[in-house]
């Protein structure tokens, strides 16, 4: 078996089967990683799928002595872009900030909508992280590591859920950017360009409603891109296509990963010039 190292800067597209798991790599201390699908047997020696928690734990910056994750996205709550998550937040990995759509608490509530587990863990742990986020809001002060959400979209029945009570800083709507990560600025290597989920759609099928978003890592003088839409409408998607923020000379940009080498274990973007890919796991 071939074990992906995560590139100093760079996407790693874990072979997940129907399903998916991306990692960005900002910098040495801060990664996102964007749905989970790790299946049961993955770290099998035979196994043609990644354990992608255990690659995690074995790959990410340490804080504080533990694996940190600076975010996890969620761009919808279907079993094959969230499975594992209930391990993941069983494992040593520190999760520093969760980024969720509105779409998850309307369907929390609605009884003909049916969660998997793993749905439903990251559902609990977005309430914790909401109510966290209020308690240090309302004491003057911000949530600490771990206790981080960020909402993005929009929803016609958000004052029913308690999250509309947060502050305009932990919201995000499609048109605008993110640079924070975990609180901390990154702005001048990373950005998030959010595309969607839009209010209009906030009723609509759970894949209609996936965050989508282009993302641009920088270095000295690149630039690079990649488009995550979940699984959002294809012809939407193309749309969005046409209006996404312009890649640069020598970037790279979209979720197809042909570009890359395909390696046993992943496909795995660098930022040009910089170093990274896959290397047999030491004996």
């Amino acid at each position: 078996m071939t074990y992906t190292e995560l590139p100093e800067r760079g996407v790693v597209f874990w072979p997940v089967g129907t399903g998916d798991s991306t990692t960005v790599v900002v910098d040495d201390e801060h990664v996102v990683q964007v749905d989970l699908c790790d299946r049961a047997g993955a770290d099998e020696d035979d196994a043609v799928v990644a354990p992608v928690i255990d690659r995690l734990a074995e790959t990410l910056p340490a804080r504080d002595g533990k694996p940190y994750l600076a975010v996890f996205a969620l761009t919808h709550a279907d079993s094959d872009h969230c499975k594992g998550f209930a391990d993941l937040l069983d494992s040593d990995i520190h999760i520093g900030e969760l980024w969720a759509t509105p779409r998850l608490w309307r369907e929390y509530l609605e009884d003909d909508v049916e969660m998997c587990p793993d749905a439903e863990a990251f559902q609990a742990e977005a309430e914790r992280r909401v109510a966290a986020t209020l308690a240090a809001a309302r004491a003057g002060g911000e949530p600490a590591s771990g206790d981080r959400i960020r909402v993005i979209g929009s929803d016609v029945d958000r004052a029913d859920h308690a999250y509309a009570e947060l502050p305009r800083e932990y919201f995000t709507y499609p048109g605008e950017a993110i640079t924070l990560l975990d609180g901390e600025d990154v702005g001048e290597v990373f950005e998030a360009f959010v595309h969607a989920p839009f209010k209009d759609d906030c009723a609509a099928a759970r894949n209609d409603t996936s965050l989508a978003m282009q993302l641009t890592l920088r270095d000295t003088d690149t630039e690079g891109h990649v488009l995550l839409f979940g699984t959002w409408p294809t012809k939407r998607s193309a749309r969005s296509l046409t209006t996404a923020r312009p890649s640069g000379p020598s970037g790279w940009r979209g979720r197809d990963a042909r570009r890359a080498p395909l390696l046993e274990e992943g496909h795995v973007h660098d930022l040009p010039g910089r170093q990274g890919g896959a290397v047999p796991r030491p004996a």
